[in-house]
Protein backbone atom coordinates (compact mmCIF):
# COMPACT_ATOMS: atom_id res chain seq x y z
CA UNK A 1 0.00 0.00 0.00
CA UNK A 2 1.72 3.27 -1.52
CA UNK A 3 1.46 6.20 1.31
CA UNK A 4 0.11 9.42 -0.26
CA UNK A 5 2.99 11.97 -0.68
CA UNK A 6 2.70 15.10 1.69
CA UNK A 7 3.07 18.28 0.26
CA UNK A 8 4.79 20.76 1.32
CA UNK A 9 3.69 24.42 3.08
CA UNK A 10 4.59 26.35 -0.62
CA UNK A 11 2.88 23.49 -2.52
CA UNK A 12 0.17 23.02 -0.73
CA UNK A 13 -0.51 27.02 -0.91
CA UNK A 14 -0.25 26.62 -4.90
CA UNK A 15 -2.58 23.99 -5.30
CA UNK A 16 -5.14 25.54 -3.40
CA UNK A 17 -3.84 28.92 -5.36
CA UNK A 18 -4.47 27.05 -8.69
CA UNK A 19 -8.03 25.72 -7.50
CA UNK A 20 -9.71 28.78 -6.68
CA UNK A 21 -8.45 30.62 -10.07
CA UNK A 22 -9.68 27.23 -12.19
CA UNK A 23 -13.15 27.83 -10.23
CA UNK A 24 -12.97 31.11 -10.87
CA UNK A 25 -12.52 30.90 -14.91
CA UNK A 26 -15.34 28.32 -14.79
CA UNK A 27 -17.72 30.44 -12.88
CA UNK A 28 -16.92 33.35 -14.75
CA UNK A 29 -18.03 32.01 -17.90
CA UNK A 30 -21.11 30.51 -16.89
CA UNK A 31 -21.98 33.55 -14.55
CA UNK A 32 -20.62 36.07 -15.99
CA UNK A 33 -18.29 38.77 -13.31
CA UNK A 34 -21.42 40.61 -11.95
CA UNK A 35 -23.04 37.17 -11.31
CA UNK A 36 -20.22 35.19 -10.18
CA UNK A 37 -19.88 35.26 -5.97
CA UNK A 38 -17.06 34.59 -4.18
CA UNK A 39 -19.10 32.07 -2.10
CA UNK A 40 -19.86 30.07 -5.31
CA UNK A 41 -16.39 30.28 -6.21
CA UNK A 42 -15.22 28.58 -3.17
CA UNK A 43 -17.49 25.95 -2.88
CA UNK A 44 -16.61 25.02 -6.82
CA UNK A 45 -12.82 25.21 -5.84
CA UNK A 46 -13.49 22.90 -2.85
CA UNK A 47 -12.22 25.28 -0.12
CA UNK A 48 -13.80 28.03 2.34
CA UNK A 49 -14.18 31.59 1.44
CA UNK A 50 -11.76 32.24 4.36
CA UNK A 51 -9.47 30.02 1.87
CA UNK A 52 -10.00 32.07 -0.86
CA UNK A 53 -9.48 35.89 0.90
CA UNK A 54 -6.24 34.25 2.06
CA UNK A 55 -5.29 33.98 -1.43
CA UNK A 56 -6.71 36.86 -3.21
CA UNK A 57 -8.30 40.47 -2.25
CA UNK A 58 -11.44 39.10 -4.08
CA UNK A 59 -13.32 38.74 -7.25
CA UNK A 60 -11.50 41.62 -8.79
CA UNK A 61 -7.70 40.32 -7.89
CA UNK A 62 -8.88 37.20 -8.99
CA UNK A 63 -10.27 37.92 -12.50
CA UNK A 64 -6.97 39.91 -12.75
CA UNK A 65 -4.61 37.14 -12.35
CA UNK A 66 -6.69 35.57 -15.50
CA UNK A 67 -6.64 38.82 -17.24
CA UNK A 68 -2.71 38.32 -16.48
CA UNK A 69 -2.21 34.72 -17.55
CA UNK A 70 -4.75 35.14 -20.81
CA UNK A 71 -2.50 37.55 -21.72
CA UNK A 72 0.67 36.23 -21.53
CA UNK A 73 -0.14 32.80 -23.02
CA UNK A 74 -1.75 35.18 -26.39
CA UNK A 75 1.78 37.07 -26.01
CA UNK A 76 3.45 33.99 -26.51
CA UNK A 77 1.93 32.44 -29.74
CA UNK A 78 2.64 36.21 -31.31
CA UNK A 79 6.04 36.21 -29.89
CA UNK A 80 6.84 32.41 -31.59
CA UNK A 81 5.82 33.90 -34.83
CA UNK A 82 7.39 37.22 -35.07
CA UNK A 83 10.38 35.90 -34.36
CA UNK A 84 10.47 34.09 -37.67
CA UNK A 85 9.71 37.98 -39.48
CA UNK A 86 11.65 37.58 -42.54
CA UNK A 87 12.26 40.21 -45.26
CA UNK A 88 9.03 38.34 -47.90
CA UNK A 89 6.70 39.12 -44.82
CA UNK A 90 5.57 35.40 -44.77
CA UNK A 91 4.81 36.00 -40.81
CA UNK A 92 2.00 38.20 -41.62
CA UNK A 93 0.28 35.21 -42.89
CA UNK A 94 0.93 33.10 -39.81
CA UNK A 95 0.06 36.25 -37.48
CA UNK A 96 -3.02 36.57 -39.28
CA UNK A 97 -4.23 33.10 -38.79
CA UNK A 98 -3.29 32.93 -35.39
CA UNK A 99 -5.22 36.43 -34.51
CA UNK A 100 -8.37 34.85 -36.59
CA UNK A 101 -8.10 31.65 -34.40
CA UNK A 102 -8.09 33.93 -31.33
CA UNK A 103 -11.40 35.71 -32.86
CA UNK A 104 -13.44 32.65 -32.99
CA UNK A 105 -12.12 30.60 -30.03
CA UNK A 106 -11.69 33.44 -27.04
CA UNK A 107 -15.38 34.97 -27.53
CA UNK A 108 -16.25 34.02 -23.54
CA UNK A 109 -13.29 35.35 -22.15
CA UNK A 110 -13.28 39.17 -24.42
CA UNK A 111 -16.99 39.03 -23.88
CA UNK A 112 -15.84 39.19 -19.70
CA UNK A 113 -13.04 41.71 -20.22
CA UNK A 114 -15.52 44.10 -21.84
CA UNK A 115 -18.22 43.46 -18.95
CA UNK A 116 -15.03 44.01 -16.65
CA UNK A 117 -13.78 47.32 -18.14
CA UNK A 118 -17.21 48.73 -18.06
CA UNK A 119 -17.16 47.87 -14.54
CA UNK A 120 -13.54 49.25 -14.03
CA UNK A 121 -14.71 52.49 -15.96
CA UNK A 122 -16.64 53.79 -12.72
CA UNK A 123 -13.50 52.64 -9.87
CA UNK A 124 -11.00 54.68 -10.72
CA UNK A 125 -8.06 52.73 -8.81
CA UNK A 126 -9.49 49.79 -10.58
CA UNK A 127 -8.95 51.07 -13.91
CA UNK A 128 -5.33 52.13 -13.05
CA UNK A 129 -4.77 48.94 -12.38
CA UNK A 130 -5.92 47.57 -15.42
CA UNK A 131 -3.89 50.29 -17.51
CA UNK A 132 -0.71 49.23 -15.76
CA UNK A 133 -2.05 45.64 -17.24
CA UNK A 134 -2.36 46.76 -20.90
CA UNK A 135 0.91 48.40 -20.59
CA UNK A 136 2.57 44.96 -20.56
CA UNK A 137 1.60 43.44 -23.99
CA UNK A 138 1.82 47.05 -25.42
CA UNK A 139 5.48 47.23 -24.66
CA UNK A 140 6.04 43.07 -25.09
CA UNK A 141 4.72 44.25 -29.12
CA UNK A 142 7.01 47.28 -29.49
CA UNK A 143 9.81 45.31 -28.52
CA UNK A 144 8.86 43.38 -31.53
CA UNK A 145 8.22 45.60 -33.64
CA UNK A 146 11.15 48.53 -32.83
CA UNK A 147 13.76 46.54 -35.44
CA UNK A 148 10.84 47.66 -38.06
CA UNK A 149 9.47 51.00 -37.17
CA UNK A 150 12.42 53.02 -38.74
CA UNK A 151 12.12 56.55 -37.15
CA UNK A 152 8.19 55.77 -35.35
CA UNK A 153 8.12 55.67 -31.70
CA UNK A 154 7.43 51.89 -31.64
CA UNK A 155 4.98 52.17 -28.66
CA UNK A 156 2.75 54.41 -30.70
CA UNK A 157 3.28 51.42 -33.16
CA UNK A 158 2.79 48.61 -30.96
CA UNK A 159 -0.56 50.78 -29.48
CA UNK A 160 -1.83 50.85 -33.55
CA UNK A 161 -1.54 47.58 -33.84
CA UNK A 162 -3.59 46.26 -30.72
CA UNK A 163 -6.39 48.66 -31.79
CA UNK A 164 -6.41 47.55 -35.53
CA UNK A 165 -6.38 43.94 -33.97
CA UNK A 166 -8.90 44.57 -31.82
CA UNK A 167 -11.68 46.49 -34.17
CA UNK A 168 -10.54 43.60 -36.49
CA UNK A 169 -11.96 40.84 -33.95
CA UNK A 170 -15.37 42.34 -32.71
CA UNK A 171 -16.23 42.78 -36.65
CA UNK A 172 -15.11 39.34 -37.74
CA UNK A 173 -16.76 37.63 -34.49
CA UNK A 174 -20.46 39.69 -35.94
CA UNK A 175 -19.64 38.96 -39.48
CA UNK A 176 -16.97 36.78 -40.44
CA UNK A 177 -17.45 36.28 -44.06
CA UNK A 178 -16.14 40.46 -44.40
CA UNK A 179 -13.29 39.81 -42.07
CA UNK A 180 -11.01 36.86 -43.25
CA UNK A 181 -7.97 35.54 -42.42
CA UNK A 182 -6.28 37.72 -44.74
CA UNK A 183 -7.33 40.65 -43.77
CA UNK A 184 -5.44 40.63 -40.98
CA UNK A 185 -2.27 39.99 -42.73
CA UNK A 186 -2.95 42.62 -45.15
CA UNK A 187 -3.68 45.09 -42.55
CA UNK A 188 -0.66 44.68 -40.97
CA UNK A 189 1.34 45.15 -44.25
CA UNK A 190 -0.87 48.51 -45.12
CA UNK A 191 0.56 49.80 -41.45
CA UNK A 192 4.54 48.53 -42.63
CA UNK A 193 4.61 49.83 -45.60
CA UNK A 194 3.03 53.01 -44.32
CA UNK A 195 5.92 52.89 -41.55
CA UNK A 196 8.45 52.74 -44.14
CA UNK A 197 7.53 55.68 -46.12
CA UNK A 198 6.45 58.39 -43.65
CA UNK A 199 8.90 59.94 -41.32
CA UNK A 200 8.20 60.06 -37.10
CA UNK A 201 9.91 61.32 -34.10
CA UNK A 202 12.69 59.47 -33.05
CA UNK A 203 11.60 55.90 -31.02
CA UNK A 204 12.47 55.93 -27.46
CA UNK A 205 15.27 53.07 -26.59
CA UNK A 206 13.42 51.61 -23.85
CA UNK A 207 9.60 52.63 -23.46
CA UNK A 208 8.50 52.67 -20.16
CA UNK A 209 4.69 52.96 -18.64
CA UNK A 210 4.00 55.81 -17.37
CA UNK A 211 3.31 56.48 -13.76
CA UNK A 212 -0.54 56.03 -13.07
CA UNK A 213 -1.94 59.21 -12.16
CA UNK A 214 -4.46 60.22 -9.23
CA UNK A 215 -7.74 60.30 -11.18
CA UNK A 216 -10.75 62.70 -10.63
CA UNK A 217 -13.44 61.13 -8.30
CA UNK A 218 -15.49 64.53 -9.01
CA UNK A 219 -15.61 65.06 -5.19
CA UNK A 220 -15.24 68.63 -4.10
CA UNK A 221 -12.32 68.87 -1.03
CA UNK A 222 -13.92 71.22 2.05
CA UNK A 223 -11.84 72.91 4.60
CA UNK A 224 -12.10 71.54 8.08
CA UNK A 225 -12.66 74.40 10.70
CA UNK A 226 -11.50 73.77 14.34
Amino acid sequence: MSVPLRLSRGQAKARTRNRLLAAAAEVFAEQGFAGASVDEIASRAGHTVGALYSHFTGKDELFLTLFDEHAAHRLDGVEEIASQWEEDQTVFVALGEYLAEIADQHTVWSTLEMEFLRYALTRPELLDRLAARWWAPRTAVARLVAPHCAAHDPVAVSTAIIGLFEGLVTQRRVDRAAVPSELFAEALRWLTAGLAHSSGPAAANTPQPPRPACRETGRKRTRRTS
